[in-house]
């Protein structure tokens, strides 16, 4: 571990570099160089995973970031200006979070389903084969979905070593540099008022994420940050149009190759560029230019997407993957939902976003009570209209959007069992959910701002209120907000902490302890014996075996009681592996039975079962 410890702060350091690099020699602003670096980064390996030089890239891009560190730390050191006076409590605050959480899930191992059927298989296949995957990748069997955060994990198992810790923790990383680029939209980066309202939502993005947690690969958490992160940078450079395009450009270029559903929000963000850029006035950007600069900044922003829509095309033919993006998919899909199956979805759908149980729905109401709160305190404070009218409404179209989204796609693109199950359905809608919570956090900071007697920033100080009572009222508020903040990170912390307490028990670490973490993809055969059945039927058993043994054949029985002595020997005999990875009574009955063996927790191959064996 302390290895371990070591390389993840060398890249960190490395990382920096790039951050330097782009606020000390670009102006960027520091809030938002974290994400355009890690957009950046990710874009350029990209582009390369393409071009077959994943392997190049991901050895020297690291090392340029350390050389860049070094050098801009030697260059301060000259300057002296290596000092602490610019660790505000935002930065401190941050630098909190990230270290509670950040040590937490550097120990975490991966549970979810999910990571075992693609996410952490993905990133393990492309550190052992250093490419993206082919049509005879059949280890891969979601093979349209996109790999943009799985290559940031890749970059850091890359150079720091594969570890299930540092996967999350890359993720985390990405995550973190999301939420920081939020502050940028505050406007008074001393007013602990408005930093706290954000710290606050950032805390509760936690509480509607339980689904999946932060110690998993999946990318439903990601999606809403990164595109609250453009637009914040848009909002940050509205008055700088060549920086504000670049900025719009490498974040949605990075959304696009999140997720197939990551189109929906990479459309939130344009539409807010397009808007931002056709309300600008300045004699210099006549209206042919605007619409040029619009024009290529959509082409580009939409050319990673669009290029792996076209990658998986022409690399896997007329191979269908689960929710892959196409005409043949969704209409063979859909044809086999009767009109009975489709209305029963329907109503099924309908009466789950009207449980008050449901955490979506909880999270949809949170935030239209937050948004008309504030309304209502801001209008008695202030007795004139804010802008935070229009973000409610704006809030809550999104939000129809993307629920009418998730129907379609349990009607169109999901198998009938799946579809009638709502499966998935509170992780898939918790992004809509995170995304307007931040959003809300975006209008009230600046709506709240503008209530403050004092308007001129470089002039606020502690006797800069209208009256005493406004003054003990901005305190006591602030005070609040951090405790209840603080509040909610220590809890998420304990949880993810108690899933890794957890982790003991689980099948993951059962077939973990037995077969290791192979890393030589392979195609032997596989039998995985359980007593557990529910996690067979799921394929939970299949997947994980399938990762850890890293094979594309594992299979997963439980149920073996009916067979005969040549039924039994014929089953050992398709694989070339088994292994045993609880009390399985019936198989270690039968095997002293038909096979004079005594079979504990393990693995056994098929020549050692069946040594002394007769086999028909």
């Amino acid at each position: 571990m302390v290895t371990i410890s070591i390389k993840v702060l060398l890249l960190l350091f490395s990382n920096y570099g790039y951050a330097s690099l782009l606020r000390n020699k670009l102006n960027c602003n520091k809030y938002l160089v974290w994400i355009i670096e890690t957009s950046g980064i990710i874009i350029v390996l990209y582009i390369a995973s393409l071009l077959g030089l994943l392997y190049f890239f991901g050895l020297i891009l690291p090392r340029i970031g350390l050389l860049l560190a070094v050098y801009f730390v030697i260059e301060k050191w000259r300057r002296n200006s290596i000092v602490l006076k610019k660790l505000n409590i935002i930065t401190l605050s941050f630098l909190a979070y990230s270290l509670l959480l950040g040590i937490t899930l550097l120990q975490s191992k991966l549970l979810h389903y999910d990571n075992f059927s693609h996410w952490g298989l993905i990133v393990k296949y492309l550190f052992t084969q250093q490419s993206l995957p082919n049509v005879h990748s059949d280890i891969i069997g979601f093979s349209s979905y996109p790999v943009g955060t799985s290559l940031w994990c890749y970059y850091f198992v890359n150079f720091i070593g594969f570890n299930e810790g540092v996967m999350i923790f890359a993720q985390f990383c990405l995550i973190i540099s999301c939420l920081y680029a939020m502050v940028a939209v505050i406007k008074d980066k001393n007013n602990v008022l408005t930093f706290a309202i954000i710290f606050l939502i950032i805390s509760l993005f936690n509480y509607f994420n339980t689904a999946i947690r932060m110690n998993n690969l999946l990318v439903d958490f990601v999606l809403p940050l990164v595109t609250l992160a453009a637009i914040s940078g848009i909002f940050v450079y509205k008055n700088n149009m060549y920086v504000l395009a670049t900025i719009t450009v490498i974040l949605t270029g990075f959304l696009g190759i999140i997720k197939n559903n990551g189109i929906f929000f990479v459309i939130i963000v344009l539409l807010y560029f397009l808007i931002t850029v056709l309300i600008y006035k300045e004699q210099y950007w006549t209206v042919f230019k605007k619409f040029r600069l619009i024009i290529t900044t959509i082409l580009l922003s939409m050319a990673p997407y669009i290029s792996w829509l076209l990658h998986i095309k022409y690399t896997f033919g007329h191979q269908i993957s689960k929710h892959e993006v196409s005409v043949a998919a969704y209409r063979d899909i859909y044809e086999s939902k009767t009109s009975e199956i489709v209305s029963h979805i329907i109503q099924k759908f309908w009466h789950h976003i009207l449980s008050l149980s449901t955490l979506p729905t909880q999270g949809v109401i949170l935030i239209n009570l937050l948004f008309i709160v504030t309304i209502i305190s801001l209008y008695m404070i202030k007795h004139k209209e804010n802008r935070l009218v229009s973000g409610l409404l704006i809030t809550n179209v999104i939000i129809i959007l993307y629920y009418i989204g998730i129907l379609l796609m349990f009607i169109f693109s999901m198998p009938n069992k799946e579809a009638l199950s709502l499966a998935g359905f509170d992780r898939y809608a918790s992004s809509v959910v995170i995304f307007g919570l931040g959003i809300y956090a975006f209008f009230a900071v600046r709506a709240i701002d503008q209530a403050f007697y004092e308007q001129r920033i470089n002039m606020r100080s502690f006797r800069t209120f209208k009256s005493f009572q406004n003054k003990y009222s901005y305190e006591y508020a602030s005070i609040l907000l951090l405790f209840i903040s603080t509040l909610l990170i220590l809890s998420e912390n304990n949880g993810i902490k108690y899933n890794l307490y957890d982790h003991q028990t689980s099948i993951p670490q059962k077939i973990k302890q037995i077969s290791g973490n192979n890393m030589t993809l392979n195609h032997k055969k596989y039998l995985i014996i359980s007593a557990d059945q529910e996690q067979i039927d799921n394929y939970f058993t299949q997947y994980v075996g399938k990762y850890y043994l890293y094979s594309d054949h594992v299979d997963a029985k439980e149920d073996i009681s009916q067979l005969s002595r040549s039924e039994f020997i014929g089953l050992i005999s398709k694989y070339d592996d088994v292994l045993v990875i609880d009390e399985h009574y019936t198989f270690k009955a039968m095997s002293r039975k038909y096979l004079n063996k005594n079979i504990e927790k393990g693995m056994y191959t098929k020549k050692f079962l069946l040594n002394s064996v007769a086999v028909n």
